[in-house]
């Protein structure tokens, strides 16, 4: 109880004071060491807690900035107006340990200051600070294990420099290859011009660090480099230790830089380029020769190759090549006598000769059939007879056995057998399939379809519109051409409250039934979702029910909303509009990090949303601000200081007929709680889009990203 009072407390100063920053000072500078090159490390500061010129409290606290190629960049709150005693300790830190340290004493100004402008140079007079105590120096054989773990690691040589290949020494130092940017590089580490019988091409050469020529004062944009990258995009440019984007910053023609009038380069700025060269082992140009184009992808010109200097096993199309020698053998090709068959004039057929046709002359049949009638002495008839339509042809008779004609029979008889002689009968029904159900067909004839009628008498298994009998009454037109599948069960008229279907386990227990009036009851109910469609659809209506039942639930079209009757009374469910992960920026504007579109005519009165929101900032140099919009109306427009790394908020939004109310709080690590309540007319007859926003207050590097958001629907239900 203690901490929520005292956070209370600190709540209602915060409230007091006010919600505006500390100015602060720039200091801005470019690091060397003695030999000429650029500072590459941290600068660490550090106070004590004192009171700024404007009544702002700064906690103690300390702040990291790199210093990459030399650039330092930090933005402080001046201290030569502020309380007595304060000032910065800063720390140079470089290859891992402290190089040096002084104090600054920072004065207010609206212009960048040098380093040189807030050193304090200490001595013993009052009117200055201390120097820092003296820090104890500790001896690398101090610390166990060091003087072994650095003896096996190689060391820097006398010669050793960076954007040089190195080679390992007699005592494992690495040492720079000396020599030109196009020299050859053999295995013992020396280097010299490429002689005509090296194995490798001398190779591209490559510039690092170099500095464009131009004036850098804020409004020239053209810059010239030494020679022209090749190819143009291994051109890389920094500015102040950053990388410049090609075609954004900067665009490269030859070798002129020209930077884009946002980008110009600032007096005081830094430079460096690196690239690539041409590699001057490799033509370019015009080919000649027996070669046409230009380099480095020439083809062969036209009549430098012909066919007396092609292999016979080349790669090259007949078609373009003159024949001057035979291309095709004879050896399969017909002989004299069966070209002659070919042509039906002459050839005797035989196993090797195979090209005779009936079309040749000479194979004509000349055989004259034997006229002989069908009860004739030529098939042993001992009877001729005139025949009638529908007549059967039967042998009769034992001695002798007989051909005769037996009349047609009556509409609907069978032929049937006595035992004796074939004669029309009544028909008995045999030789249907096993399994077939008889049927009487369309003329009144009894049928069989045991392809789509069929009972498996062993298996007690029912197949309809099919026989594949794989359950007890299978239900399915096979051939879907033709017809297709349904099953309906309709009450009769006397069916009153008796269920249409009952399913029922092995020993008659009821497992689930279809009442008459439509209701399916079971015990438990199991689908699926798939990627084409939902497991489970309620259309809904646009009236609640007007018979309800403890546990019932639906979908109210009108609404839009699902609804649930528990304890007596309806309860709608909260709807999640939008959660998800949002984006980063880095830019000085607005920037959408994150939103939520409400569908039109989807709210309405006596609905509430609610949103919440979560920011993080990315660094620690440069402030950052951000936004939330109901629509057009702003809820939030805040910013957090260089030193804020996480802010949080919720905004509630009471849908009322004209318009909505909107609650809202925000806070911070450190940045305190703001409250407050905004009135918005937004119409809610068309999309309404919710937006997260942010940006950061300068140029950097640092960003500011949207954590999460999410915004739920709580739908209106009135209950009496």
């Amino acid at each position: 109880m203690r901490a929520v009072v005292r956070r209370l407390v600190v709540l209602t100063w915060c409230f007091a004071t006010g919600w505006a920053a500390p100015p602060l000072t720039t200091i801005q500078d470019v690091l060397y060491k003695a030999d000429g090159t650029p500072f590459n490390g941290i600068l660490l500061v550090e106070w004590k807690s004192f009171e700024a010129a404007d009544t702002s409290n700064i906690a103690t606290q300390s702040l990291t900035t790199p210093i990459v190629n030399g650039v330092l960049r930090v933005q402080l709150v001046p201290t030569t107006n502020a309380s007595p005693g304060a000032s910065y300790s800063v720390k140079y830190s470089s290859d891992g340990r402290v190089q040096f340290q002084e104090t600054w004493g920072v004065p207010p100004s609206s212009t960048a200051l040098r380093v040189r402008d807030v050193r304090v140079a200490t001595s013993s007079s009052s009117s200055t600070l201390p120097p820092p105590a003296e820090t104890t120096e500790v001896q690398e054989s101090d610390v166990v294990g060091l003087l072994a773990d650095l003896a096996i690691r190689p060391v820097k040589g006398p010669g050793y420099a960076p954007s040089r290949a190195v080679y390992a020494t007699e005592t494992g130092a690495l040492e720079g290859v000396v020599g030109n940017l196009t020299d050859c590089v053999r295995v013992d580490g020396s280097a010299g011009p490429c002689s005509t019988g090296e194995t490798t091409s001398s190779g591209p050469g490559f510039v690092d660090a170099e500095t464009p020529a131009g004036l850098i004062n804020g409004s020239n944009v053209v810059f010239t480099l030494a020679n022209a990258p090749s190819p143009l995009s291994s051109l890389t440019v920094y500015r102040n230790g950053l990388l410049q984007t090609p075609n954004l910053d900067y665009t490269i023609s030859a070798n002129v830089v020209t930077f884009a009038t946002v980008s110009a380069p600032q007096a005081g700025d830094v430079l460096a380029a690196s690239y690539r060269l041409a590699d001057p082992g490799n033509p370019v140009g015009q080919a000649g020769g027996a070669l046409t184009g230009t380099y480095p992808n020439p083809s062969l010109a036209m009549g430098m190759v012909s066919d007396a200097n092609v292999a016979d096993v080349a790669g090259i199309v007949e078609s373009k090549l003159a024949l001057n020698y035979p291309t095709h053998s004879s050896a399969n090709d017909p002989t004299a006598g069966q070209k002659a068959a070919l042509a039906g004039t002459s050839g005797t057929p035989s196993a090797s000769n195979k090209y005779v046709t009936d079309l040749d002359p000479r194979m004509s049949d000349t055989r004259v059939p034997t006229s002989h009638a069908l009860l004739g002495t030529s098939h042993g008839d001992t009877a001729a007879t005139a025949p009638s339509r529908g007549d059967l042809i039967v042998a009769q008779g034992t001695s002798p056995t007989l051909w005769t004609r037996v009349p047609i029979g009556l509409a609907n008889r069978c032929l049937m057998s006595n035992g004796f002689d074939a004669v029309w009968n009544t028909c008995l029904y045999t030789g249907f399939t096993t399994g077939a159900i008889p049927f009487v067909d369309s003329s009144g004839n009894l049928a069989q379809n045991s392809a789509r009628l069929l009972w498996d008498n062993t298996n007690r298994k029912l197949s309809l519109g099919n026989n594949l009998g794989t359950t007890t009454l299978y239900v399915y037109d096979a051939l879907p051409s033709t017809g297709s599948t349904g099953l309906t069960l309709r009450a009769g008229q006397g069916q009153s409250t008796d269920p249409l279907q009952r399913w029922l386990d092995s020993s008659g227990t009821e497992l689930a039934r279809v009442g008459w009036d439509g209701r399916f009851a079971g015990a438990s109910f199991s689908a699926a979702t798939s990627s084409t469609r939902a497991a489970w659809q309620d259309s809904g209506s646009s009236t609640d029910p007007s018979t309800t039942s403890e546990g019932d639930q639906w979908f109210n079209t009108s609404q839009k909303v699902r609804k649930t009757l528990e304890a007596g009374q309806t309860h709608t469910l909260p709807q999640v509009l939008c959660g998800s992960t949002g984006v980063s920026t880095s830019a000085t504007g607005l920037t959408r990090l994150g939103s939520c579109t409400v569908p039109a005519n989807f709210l309405s009165a006596g609905d509430r949303v609610e949103m919440r929101f979560d920011y993080s900032h990315e660094g620690a140099g440069t402030g950052f601000s951000f936004e939330v919009h109901w629509g057009g109306s702003v809820l939030v427009s805040r910013g957090g200081g260089a030193s804020e790394s996480l802010v949080s908020g919720k905004a509630d939004a009471a849908v009322h007929s004209s318009g909505a109310q909107l609650s809202v709080l925000n806070w911070g690590a450190t940045l305190t709680l703001q409250s407050l309540v905004v009135a918005s007319s937004e119409s809610l007859t068309a999309p309404l889009t919710i937006d997260f926003l942010g940006k950061m207050n300068a140029t950097t590097g640092e960003t500011v990203t949207l954590r999460n958001f999410t915004v739920v629907r709580y739908p209106a239900q009135q209950n009496p």
